[in-house]
């Protein structure tokens, strides 16, 4: 189910996922979006993954279409500060074992002003 987030509104939903050699569990991904006085930038957080040793992010443009913008995340949070005002962005979760990596979490929709 697509979560729409907004300036200061936290929603989420979990993705149940499982890999054949790797991770079980789900990934979680809520977040909240903020506007910085000096530009804009959006803060996700998401539940721990049992298995993970570590997570990437994904950001899109368009609802479906993803470009990993981190990797390698130990924790269960990330700040995207690569965008600017007045567009929508999407973004998604995976969390990493091994050379395995899990399918997207549930999506989320930051609106910038």
């Amino acid at each position: 189910m697509k979560r729409l987030l907004t300036i200061c509104m936290i929603l989420g939903s979990c993705l149940n996922f499982s890999l054949a050699q790797g991770i079980r569990g789900n990934v979680k991904l809520t977040g909240k979006a903020t506007v910085v006085i000096t530009g804009h930038s959006v803060a996700l957080s998401w539940k721990a993954s049992l298995g993970a040793a570590s997570y990437c992010v994904y950001r899109g443009t368009t609802h479906g279409e993803y470009v990993k913008i981190a990797s390698g995340i130990l924790g269960t949070n990330y700040t995207d500060v690569q965008i600017t005002h007045s567009q929508t962005l999407y973004y998604v979760t995976t969390a990493v074992s091994g050379s395995n990596e899990s399918g997207y979490s549930n999506e989320i929709v930051a609106v910038i002003p």
